[in-house]
């Protein structure tokens, strides 16, 4: 089992993949949604992002300057301590508001997503109404 900002990051990554099958699913046109439901459902991912979002602030609240003194062992531990909330610049996945910035993207991604299996529904709706008229 992985704790820690590992296990952070790799319900990030997981999150992600669950992101992308929702992608695929509404780009082949396998999920299609009524647009009341697709809103829905967006708008628990849109909540779920600003409650990220609101993680986000308060995590840049962490961020310390000089809390450990002003010696080689306290600048060490400031390095350190800040660079799991900022990351690094060589690794562009860590840091914790790396990866809530990250998460929250995604979970607007996946807002997006069900509104446009809605557009899609709406869209064939649209046509079948039009090849409907030239029919009748």
């Amino acid at each position: 089992m992985t704790t820690g900002m590992e296990g952070f990051a790799q319900q990030a990554g997981a999150l992600a993949g669950q992101a992308q099958g929702l992608r695929a699913a509404v780009d082949s046109g396998h999920l299609v949604m009524d647009p009341e439901a697709a809103e829905r459902v967006a708008k628990v991912y849109d909540d779920k992002a600003d409650k990220v979002q609101t993680k986000v602030a308060r995590a840049q609240e962490l961020i310390v300057n000089g809390a450990y003194g002003d010696c080689f062992i306290g600048r060490s531990m400031e390095k350190k301590f800040n660079e799991k909330v900022r990351g690094t610049e060589g690794d562009p996945d860590a840091g914790l508001i790396r990866i809530l910035r990250k998460m929250e993207t995604i979970l607007r991604n996946m807002a997006q997503a069900y509104r446009d299996s809605a557009k899609d529904m709406q869209n064939t709706d649209d046509e079948s109404a039009r090849n409907l008229g030239r029919n009748i």
